[in-house]
């Protein structure tokens, strides 16, 4: 542990100026002649930084990530003492009247990515095929099958093209249980044919 005496306060320009004196830190890119030129003449940084696959990325479905996100929207919501108060997809709610709950609720979208990921939903949904209809369809139907076996309750609507959505999909204590739909996605080999293994 640190005593006070050992903690060194430094100025923005002596930050500045340490931050200018750091060595560049090496990559199995391009090697470079200290300014970052390459020998071909460009930065060696940006080929690199192309090639790079960002960690910890999210690659499933975005159906499949909108259950992450809105279990994080929800318990957001939650602490900070609220709960959902009607179609948050209806801008005629009555509850948006109401600035500090629209605050809550911007603020909770925000923090759980859940707008980009219902766009991302949507999109990729409007340019599905016939047989990509069928396909999703059939998975669901498997996962809804294992989450009523659990005592889920699930009612579902048909939209425009065909594809099964869930208008309630909730676990007996009235939850959304990521337990449960994780081990429906792994007992019915869900997961294995998103991960390419199936």
């Amino acid at each position: 542990m640190r005593s006070a005496d050992d903690v060194q306060v430094l100025t923005p320009a002596e930050v500045k100026q340490a931050r200018a004196d750091m060595e560049p830190i090496a990559t199995d890119g391009p090697a470079t002649d200290g300014s970052g030129a390459t020998a071909a003449g460009g930065t060696g940084v940006d080929a690199a930084a192309g090639d790079t696959v960002p960690l910890n990325k999210d690659t499933r479905p975005p159906e499949l990530r909108l259950f992450d996100a809105y279990a994080k929207f929800k318990s957001c919501i939650e602490d900070a003492g609220e709960t959902i108060k009607g179609n948050l997809q209806d801008p005629q709610n009555p509850a948006y009247k109401d600035p500090e709950y629209v605050k809550v609720i911007t603020t909770c979208a925000a923090r759980s990515d859940i707008l980009s990921i219902l766009q991302e939903m949507q999109t990729t949904r409007s340019n599905l095929n016939p047989d990509e209809v069928e396909t999703r369809n059939k998975a669901f139907k498997l996962l809804e099958k294992c989450l009523v076996d659990r005592g889920w309750t699930i009612e579902t609507t048909t939209d425009k093209i065909g594809l099964i959505n869930p208008s309630v999909f909730q676990s007996p204590d009235g939850t959304l249980n990521q337990r449960d739909i994780d081990q429906c996605l792994s007992d019915t080999g869900i997961n294995d044919a998103i991960n390419g293994n199936g």
